[in-house]
């Protein structure tokens, strides 16, 4: 593994690559059901030992609104159990998205920026993780609620009420990112925005947050759902470069683990977080630091063809 030194986020050396732990909480596509508790912190331990040693959880990954912080638990004991010990992993959590119960048993999204649910928030987040998270992101902003300079001074109380050493955000766009550092005083820790071959708008945020050294964690950098599935295909100028990369090297490249150096060649603040399920997707993601691609190829991959756009399209942001 590579590290990078970030010390807006943290003291700790920062792995050039992060895993995202929200499909342990959400049912597998391949059975519809909720991956066994033990082998979920066994996925998580054996991505640590490859390396892998920034963790990203929310306070809302769970399967349902009734199993709400399930994630955080999952990760809190995986942290604990971990034979590294507590200090040699980062774990980034968020909060500011609500999910309840509806009449009817269904779930009920919403958010809420507000100096007492996010006060709430953080504290039942470092209850279920078990210890102090080393950064703690506002999830999404509620637009209509309050001025944005509001919930980053609400999120700066729970950085001194001690939840975390460190807060950052998440879903922004330029003008909030620069808001929340003037507020902050220039200490916000990281963005955590959606990139991938899927989706590459806001690319003026990714550029901030590399010339501020805040981290930048791109979430679904594999696009999620089928486009994640059928990367190579939907996106095959990433197929190609990862073909001749298996040539040049002698070693197998897929087009995964060029997407993940696609996404690092931004600049060291930038750390993919993609989901791992299986064992062997923490070997490749953990390899794919290896992975160095030339001027012409990272040209030929930002010139590539966008796809359909985000994850959530029906979001607001």
């Amino acid at each position: 593994m590579k590290y990078v030194s970030l010390p807006q986020l943290t003291n700790k050396p920062v792995p050039t690559v992060g895993v995202g732990a929200m499909l342990l909480a959400e049912p597998l596509r391949s059975t519809g059901e909720l991956m066994p508790w033990d082998d979920a912190i066994g996925i998580l331990h054996h991505t640590f030992e490859q390396g892998i040693t920034l963790v990203d959880t929310a306070d809302i990954y769970a399967p349902d609104a009734s199993h709400f912080g399930y994630d955080e638990r999952l990760v809190g004991e995986a942290v604990r159990t971990w034979k590294g010990g507590r200090d040699s992993i980062i774990v980034v959590t968020k909060i500011g998205i609500t999910l309840n119960v509806g009449p009817d048993g269904e779930d009920l999204w919403g958010r809420d920026g507000s100096y007492d649910y996010l006060m709430r928030a953080a504290e039942a987040s470092v209850d279920r993780l078990g210890f102090t998270p080393d950064t703690i992101l506002l999830h999404r902003v509620n637009r209509e609620q309050q001025p944005f300079a509001k919930s980053v001074e609400n999120m700066l109380a729970v950085r001194e009420a001690g939840f975390a050493p460190t807060i950052g955000i998440g879903n922004v766009h330029l003008d909030e990112c620069e808001i929340a550092w003037d507020v902050s005083g220039g200490t916000i820790s990281g963005v955590e925005n959606e990139r991938s071959p899927r989706y590459r708008d806001d690319e003026d945020v990714l550029r901030w947050c590399v010339e501020r050294g805040v981290a930048y964690f791109p979430w679904s950098p594999f696009g999620g759902g089928d486009d994640a599935a059928n990367l190579p295909t939907k996106y095959p100028v990433f197929a190609e470069v990862a073909a001749e990369l298996s040539e040049s090297t002698g070693r197998e490249v897929t087009a995964y683990q060029v997407t993940l150096s696609w996404l690092r060649a931004n600049g060291d603040a930038v750390v993919p977080i993609p989901a791992v399920t299986r064992t062997t997707t923490a070997n490749i993601n953990a390899a794919s630091v290896e992975v160095e691609l030339s001027a012409d190829q990272l040209a030929r991959l930002d010139a590539s063809p966008v796809g359909s756009g985000s994850v959530f399209p029906d979001d607001e942001d």
